[in-house]
């Protein structure tokens, strides 16, 4: 991404969730009166069945991409293993992802989750050498790579424990990726659809709140899984075999208000890895990422 492109999803960021809704929440949140204990609030916390949340990241991404195509049938540069491409040669030094959800809680401790993520790996370069990919070869000159991909996810949550110092939630769902990357030079572009051999990966994860006062409130959360090589149940060139992971990470500090608006700034990693193996094809990508995000999340 462009330096211009960062700078205006940082002040996108900044002016939509800290300025005008911190403002908001603080007035909605002063000028009510304090619950009368902690029983009061869990009460309340109990009649408010539904929570959305939508962040935004910021990060600096490194990986590789590899798309190799073994039929001789594709003509210039076919039958090769693909020209394996770090993410820094393809331009791509900036991430950013937005993510939303929306959970339902169907009892105090038990929620179901669903949730959409897009994550934007765009990124230009004149690569010196010529670039194999999926079969087809760009000569040396201008590139432009576009690694977006989507991530939909559904998960059941569950509050493990519960006390006044802290309070550890545990998931367990599964995630579906669509990814289909694509390079473009020289008036033409090749994409390689990763989306057709995806399978939905199963996912745990942990999260522990421990709070610091009436509104601050320390976060950690950990998830993570992944599929070892398994038949995709689809054909290309033969049976194609996927083998797929996963892996995120949260450190940093929420303020909730008590009108059930939180807003959370932290730290996120990012681990995602593909490679799909068959007889004609071998494609790989993986992405390792460390950022900043700002989550606001509304409870009603």
């Amino acid at each position: 991404m462009t330096r211009q492109g960062v700078s205006t999803f940082a002040v996108i960021l900044l002016v939509t969730l800290v300025v005008p809704l911190a403002g908001w929440a603080q007035t909605l949140g002063e000028s009510t009166p304090a619950p009368a204990g902690d029983a009061v609030a869990e009460g309340r916390r109990a009649t408010e069945r539904w929570e959305t949340t939508l962040d935004g990241r910021v990060g600096v991404p490194i990986g590789r991409l590899q798309v190799g195509e073994s039929s001789a049938s594709s003509g210039a540069g076919g039958g090769t293993p693909g020209t394996r491409l770090r993410l820094s040669d393809l331009g791509i030094h900036v991430s950013e992802a937005v993510e939303g959800s929306v959970a339902f809680h169907i009892t105090p401790r038990d929620a179901v989750r669903a949730s959409v993520l897009y994550y934007f790996l765009r990124g230009d370069s004149t690569p010196r050498q010529s670039v194999v990919y999926n079969g087809e070869e760009f000569k040396p000159g201008p590139l432009h790579a576009n690694a977006d991909f989507s991530r939909l996810s559904l998960a059941y949550e569950r509050t493990l424990s519960s006390s006044p110092a802290q309070q550890l939630i545990g998931s367990l769902g599964l995630t579906y990726v669509n990814f289909n990357p694509t390079l473009s030079g020289h008036g033409h572009s090749n994409s390689e659809d990763f989306y057709l051999q995806e399978l939905p990966v199963p996912i745990a994860g942990l999260r522990w709140d421990h709070p610091l006062g009436d509104h601050w409130l320390v976060r950690l959360a950990v998830a993570g899984g992944g599929l070892p090589r398994v038949d995709s149940l689809r054909q290309e060139g033969g049976t194609v075999y996927l083998q797929q992971s996963h892996a995120d990470a949260d450190a940093g500090l929420a303020y909730r208000w008590r009108s059930g608006i939180e807003l959370e700034l932290d730290y996120h990693f990012t681990y995602f890895f593909q490679h799909e193996q068959s007889r004609e094809d071998n494609n790989l990508f993986e992405l390792i990422d460390n950022g900043i995000r700002a989550r606001l999340s509304v409870r009603f």
